[in-house]
């Protein structure tokens, strides 16, 4: 299936599980120096198939600790690896890496967030700079103080950013951006969609790894974000009924607190996933120029096969999904419903185009979001080009018949 054209429905039994998630994961454990896995008994860095192993299993055990615990820290999780002999930390420095190494499989489980060990020093966490310096809500803050560990998951990550927004929640400060806020009640795909984005807005769209960095844009280099490992969101949404009540790990980031205002609940996880899914729908499947300019974006570029995920191109490429998916497709999208968690993010794309006025003819036949405005505005260019052509074919005619009644007057 791949990223060619298929006329084949994906249905929810053609995504057993993330098989692209084992070379995803390969390829994070390798960027990582080999110092991280210090603390992994009988880890060997020349023996990569065996060392991935070890590692594995580790990753495995983190996230059972994690999704069989309520309101835990890292420092906890770190605890109970010391209490099963899981790894060794026989000093401060093998105490660090391991804090450290869980530190990075929560990010890795999660994708909110990549670690990144080479930026910071010890008494650091550090996350990757997934927007080239852009500063966002996901991603306020790069560095906080290895002292955070002692706090509960969803506290901790806050520390960041705002990587698992609430409902409804913006961190506006502009006025005017409070107003367009809370006027805008509505999206559709005929008037916000990647080919309006990158024709009339002239945005580049950079695939990322970050889920917490999906549809985040960058106004001045006119970057939009997007996470190309949909099935991610599609999976957690699949287990939810499952054992643990559908607990994940990134559902154990989730604030316990109804009333938490600036993190998402483990109920509004789960929506944020359906969202993201349904994202895809809004901007690409929805849109028939939006359809065919997908194929063109190459977003698993560089990347091999094993590691790419096929359900990003039924997202984006088919007109019609398997009803079996339980996406919830609308021609129109109330914010505020359908979009809660992501609200503020397509505000601000909605505004950016609309802001966005046509530059050239070609961008003026493009945009169409008026479809009334723009028929009247050709067809006024149309009648009008024919009327001057008309009259100027008047006037050589006129011209014709003058020249042909003075040639015959001399005769």
């Amino acid at each position: 299936m791949g990223l060619t054209r298929s006329t084949r429905r994906a249905s929810r039994d053609e995504l057993p599980g993330l098989p692209w998630h084992d070379w995803w994961l390969r390829m994070q454990v390798n960027q990582q120096p080999p110092k991280l896995y210090a603390c992994v008994r009988n880890f060997d860095e020349k023996s990569r198939d065996d060392s991935f192993a070890k590692i594995n299993y580790l990753y495995s055990k983190v996230s059972t600790i994690i999704t069989n615990g309520t309101a835990l820290s890292i420092d906890n999780v770190v605890q109970a690896l010391l209490d099963d002999s899981i790894i060794v930390a026989e000093d401060i420095q093998g105490l660090e890496s391991v804090t450290y190494l869980v530190f990075s499989m929560i990010g890795w489980q999660t994708m909110l967030y990549r670690p990144d060990m080479f930026s910071c020093p010890p008494s650091q966490f550090s996350i990757a700079d997934e927007m080239d310096g852009h500063s966002s809500e996901s991603h306020i803050c790069l560095k906080q103080s290895r002292k955070g560990s002692s706090k509960q998951l969803s506290d901790f990550l806050l520390g960041f950013g705002l990587m698992l927004p609430p409902r409804n929640y913006h961190a506006l400060d502009d006025a005017e951006d409070i107003k367009t806020f809370n006027r805008l009640k509505s999206v559709d795909s005929s008037t916000l969609n990647i080919h309006l984005l990158t024709t009339i807005g002239s945005v580049t769209v950079h695939w990322s790894d970050c889920l917490a960095c999906h549809l985040e844009l960058d106004k001045d280099s006119r970057i939009l974000y997007m996470f190309r490992y949909p099935s991610f969101c599609m999976e957690s949404l699949r287990n939810r009924t499952a054992e643990n009540n559908g607990r994940s790990v990134i559902h154990s980031c989730a604030s316990d607190i109804p009333s938490h205002s600036h993190w998402a609940t483990h109920q509004d996880v789960t929506e944020l996933h359906e969202e993201v899914v349904l994202s895809y729908r809004l901007l690409f499947g929805q849109h028939l120029k939006s359809r065919k300019l997908f194929r063109h974006l190459r977003p698993f570029e560089h990347i091999p096969s094993n590691g790419r995920d096929v359900f990003l191109s039924d997202l984006c490429e088919r007109k019609e999904l398997d009803p079996s998916l339980g996406i919830g497709e609308r021609d129109s999208y109330e914010l505020a419903r359908d979009f809660a968690h992501l609200r503020t993010r397509l505000v601000r794309l909605s505004t950016y185009l609309d802001e966005r006025k046509p530059r050239s003819w070609k961008e003026l036949w493009l945009d169409n979001r008026d479809s009334a405005s723009w028929l009247t505005f050709w067809a006024v260019i149309i009648i009008g080009g024919m009327g001057i052509f008309l009259a100027f074919i008047q006037v050589v005619l006129q011209v014709v018949q003058i020249a042909m009644g003075a040639r015959q007057a001399d005769s």
